[in-house]
């Protein structure tokens, strides 16, 4: 820990991720805050948010190849300053009084757009910057400062918005961005060798292939697929739920979002002391135990016991990802991580976007506790059998990358 808090490397991305974070929640909030005002539909609401996953999708197909060519450093400084410009857009129109929901729309579109230039960026960054006895550490410190700033979030823009204004809360979105972009500035960006420039389509299709040829990468990558699955279903069902299932408070509501990020912070604090001989034995029984916390929600009866029951389920999935993380980036090729993660990120906001559409027809059609069932029983059956099968038995061996170097 020490020598990691001595890289300054390492804490200008630490500090520039976690004011990103605290800035974008905020967006995040005051987005939707704006669009129920002026709308007061939940359809627009998730209009708005498929608008988001369709344009990011969208870029995260052919972005892959150019995180590896361009300066990691430089993506994320400029990504974070646009962000931060494109914030202003609706600051003036609401100080002006002349706000429409399709300002609104824009911003979120170009939100989408450049977020798949950033996560990339930023996970191809960090094992440049830190060693690789480091790496698991850093992932944690980064992920539970992440996971901070989710649960400071909402709660402070709340606060923000009510006694004081949504366009003082815009302005310090704009702030924050900006901020964090300087923050990475500060970044001593280690660039190795670079490959000859080839057509998109082959370094596409390069990313691509070795994406599926480690089956380490990839399956692992199937089994956070179902869970962010998972994500985009509870996006549509998490206000209904506590709200008319539950018949909870607004403040219920804003506590139980907290749950998970919470948890997750948990999670990433005990990862380190937490020792099994078999990676996939904890990996994947973390999971197990994640998909029984969507099936008890299912259950639930009480708002306290649900917010409870959320903080477990973000310890459970906080051991589960960062391994993954980690295991991503120890057994990939630095000159193909940009590549590599963006296909991650394909299939991720994929399996999200599939979650908001079926969610929501199926939410309408059986309610909302059977989408907690449903959520449940795929992440359980799917981590059970990784669990039980020996065909996975490759997820306790060392990645390819990490054996060549021992």
């Amino acid at each position: 820990m020490n020598s990691l808090m001595k890289n300054r490397s390492f804490t200008s991305i630490w500090f520039g991720n976690g004011i990103s974070e605290l800035g974008g929640q905020f967006g995040t909030f005051c987005m939707s805050i704006l669009v129920y005002r002026l709308t007061g539909s939940t359809l627009a609401l998730g209009s708005m948010w498929i608008l988001y996953y369709l344009s990011s999708l969208t870029l995260q197909l052919i972005i892959g190849p150019y995180i590896d060519r361009w300066s990691r450093k430089w993506i994320m400084v400029l990504t974070q300053w646009s962000r931060g410009l494109i914030f202003i857009l609706p600051l003036v129109a609401l100080s002006v009084g002349q706000l429409e929901v399709w300002h609104l729309y824009l911003v979120q579109f170009i939100i989408g757009i450049i977020t798949p230039l950033y996560v990339p960026a930023n996970q191809a960054i960090t094992p440049t910057i830190v060693s690789k006895e480091q790496l698991q550490t850093a992932n944690g410190y980064l992920e539970s400062t992440v996971r901070v700033m989710t649960v400071v979030a909402p709660i402070t823009a709340g606060i923000v918005v009510q006694y004081l204004s949504v366009e003082i809360t815009l302005a310090m979105v704009s702030t924050l961005l900006i901020l964090s972009g300087f923050f990475i500035l500060r970044v001593q960006e280690k660039r190795g060798p670079r490959d000859i420039r080839k057509p998109w389509i082959q370094e596409f299709v390069e990313g691509t292939s070795y994406f599926c040829k480690q089956k380490i990468v990839l399956w692992l990558n199937i089994f956070l697929a179902f869970v962010q699955f998972g994500v985009g279903v509870t996006i549509v069902i998490t206000i209904p739920y506590i709200t008319d299932v539950l018949s909870g408070s607004e403040l219920h509501y804003g506590l139980f979002l907290a749950g998970f990020p919470l948890g997750y912070v948990i999670g990433s604090l005990l990862i380190g002391f937490i020792k099994l001989n078999s990676r996939r034995l904890m990996m994947l029984g973390a999971l197990f135990i994640g998909g029984l916390t969507f099936i008890a929600l299912g259950f639930n009866h009480n708002n306290w016991l649900a917010i409870f029951t959320k903080i477990i389920g973000g310890v459970m999935i906080a051991i589960f990802g960062i391994h993954n993380i980690t295991l991503l980036q120890q057994a990939v090729p630095n000159r193909l991580i940009g590549k590599v993660v963006s296909v991650r990120m394909l299939i991720v906001r994929g399996a999200v976007l599939l979650g908001l559409f079926i969610g929501g027809i199926m939410s309408e059609l059986y309610g909302i506790r059977p989408m907690y069932f449903m959520i449940g029983g795929i992440i359980c059956i799917t981590s059970f059998l990784g669990i039980l099968l020996p065909y996975f038995k490759f997820i306790d061996e060392k990645p390819i990358e990490e054996r060549i170097a021992s």
